[in-house]
């Protein structure tokens, strides 16, 4: 069996005897204009194969697109879910020979057979097992897969020797009905885990391979909480039987498998190309949502020193304090294989390094890392006030140029743990420890006004004193030379 990635959860099929076109979105942008099938691709419609069945899984429109559905063949056999729209559609575009699959249904084409799964959700949709006497591959597509459906597919299909997987939690709608932006961990444990019990021969994500573009771009930074890389390091966690037949499937690629060998075919496809990856694009970062960090340098820091000072700082100070404290303050970060991404905002650039604890030798690395687990944003010049301790993290923190968040858990057979809440510190802060800075903050202010404020017209004579009387302090007026005592007021303390 061989099945070509076209782009997202667009695949075409080839089993021994049959070719299948399951949910084709053929051309960019699709779904009204807000979304590209990424890693970015050119399909050549030329060149698309000749077909025999025709599948869609659910009328959402990354699957269920009108213009790709106009171009094709309307002769072919279509199998559907019940879905009203769909066949209507279908039949006004000149298909007729349109059949509903209902959950569990079985479809055969000789030596070919489907079943279609069951799915949770509220929208009518399936996945598909395909199966033929080369071995057996289940596309899960978007479907919430139940441990019932499990057992129901393995009791007609003992052995799953491909899956692709249902992989991304995404927070499509988060931000829209103001729910939570913070990682998943619950929702990611459970597709894991999912994983551990169907026990595939071998794996790669599934549908889940397009970005938002144009006014719609940044939701790319809060929709896709999970990386594709770490998605596979993860698996290789949960279930380590599957040793290294991981794959990431980009547009253009063939998996190919017979009697449990497989073959990733990278770019091998003849209809469908790769043109960039740019799956940078989707870096999950929900701190910098709605207001960007930016730096306008409003103490006017001399840019050239600035950049000196905090390349310095981040890739030689900090990397040896971070070894010298490495087995005290920071024995958690490496229990927890932290990779510490730190990302400065210039005025007029950007800069990247992470520092991976999993290392016996920590260092300063330059660029993003897929697998980063703790992420820090902060300006330049909010990093160099802290470096030269002339303001402190209330500036940085309070004021909204540092910010930071953190997705760590480790992946296990059972599902995901993950460390207490709060129970790791920002290297920054333990670096520059909030408690020194403020002092040191306020010391300078102290030396800056004293000098300043020193001819000020105000008067600085005493006129009261407060004596303490037990638990109290009384104020007396002072008195002149040869003057009857004051009014007492008395104060109350503690």
């Amino acid at each position: 069996m061989q099945i070509h990635m076209i782009g997202h959860a667009s695949i075409f099929v080839e089993t021994q005897d049959c070719k299948i076109l399951m949910d084709p979105v053929l051309w960019d942008p699709h779904a009204e204009g807000i979304e590209d099938v990424c890693p970015k691709r050119e399909v050549i419609h030329e060149l698309l194969p000749e077909f025999d069945l025709l599948i869609i899984s659910h009328h959402h429109l990354d699957h269920f697109d009108i213009r790709s559905l106009a171009y094709l063949p309307k002769t072919v056999d279509v199998l559907i879910p019940k879905d009203k729209l769909i066949e209507t559609c279908l039949r006004k575009l000149g298909y007729s020979q349109i059949y509903h699959l209902s959950d569990f249904s079985e479809v055969k084409l000789g030596a070919t057979s489907l079943l279609a799964t069951r799915s949770e959700n509220r929208v009518p949709e399936y996945g598909i097992v395909f199966a033929d006497r080369s071995g057996v591959c289940w596309n899960q597509v978007d479907t919430a897969v139940s441990l019932d459906t499990i057992s129901l597919v393995k009791s007609h299909y003992p052995q799953i020797d491909f899956l692709l997987a249902g992989w991304q939690p995404m927070l499509e709608t988060n931000y829209h009905t103001n729910q939570s932006l913070s990682f998943p961990y619950s929702e990611y444990s459970q597709l894991l885990q999912l994983i551990s019990f169907i026990k595939p021969k071998a794996i790669a994500p599934g549908a889940n391979g397009f970005k938002f573009i144009n006014g719609s771009s940044w939701l790319n930074q809060i929709v896709f909480p999970v990386t594709r890389e770490q998605f596979c390091k993860d698996v290789k966690m949960v279930y380590p039987e599957i040793e290294e037949n991981v794959f990431a499937f980009d547009p253009g690629d063939i998996i190919a498998f017979k009697n449990g060998e497989f073959s990733h075919l990278k770019e091998m496809c003849q209809f469908v190309k790769k043109v960039e990856d740019d799956r940078d694009s989707l870096a999950f970062s929900p701190i910098n949502v709605g207001n960007n960090l930016i730096d306008d340098n409003p103490d006017n820091y001399n840019l050239d020193e600035m950049r000196e000072a905090i390349n310095e700082e981040v890739c030689l100070h900090l990397p040896k304090f971070i070894m010298e404290k490495k087995d005290s303050l920071f024995l958690d970060h490496c229990h927890w294989q932290v990779i510490y991404q730190l990302e400065i905002v210039f005025p007029d650039s950007r800069k990247q390094w992470f520092f991976d604890f999993s290392q016996d030798n920590i260092q300063a690395q330059a660029g993003r890392n897929p697998l980063a687990n703790f992420f820090t944003c902060i300006t330049a010049s909010g990093l160099y006030g802290l470096l030269k301790q002339i303001k402190g993290w209330d500036y940085a923190t309070q004021g909204g140029y540092g910010r930071s968040f953190k997705k760590i858990y480790i992946a296990t057979k059972y599902g995901i743990t993950k460390p207490r809440e709060n129970s790791m510190a920002d290297p920054l802060i333990l670096k520059f420890p909030a408690k020194e800075i403020f002092e040191s903050v306020r010391h300078r202010e102290v030396e800056k006004w004293a000098q300043s404020n020193g001819n000020s017209s105000i008067s600085h004579e005493s006129k009261t004193v407060l004596m303490k009387l037990g638990n109290h302090l009384v104020r007396r007026w002072k008195e002149p030379n040869n003057s009857e005592s004051k009014e007492v007021q008395q104060i109350n303390v503690g």
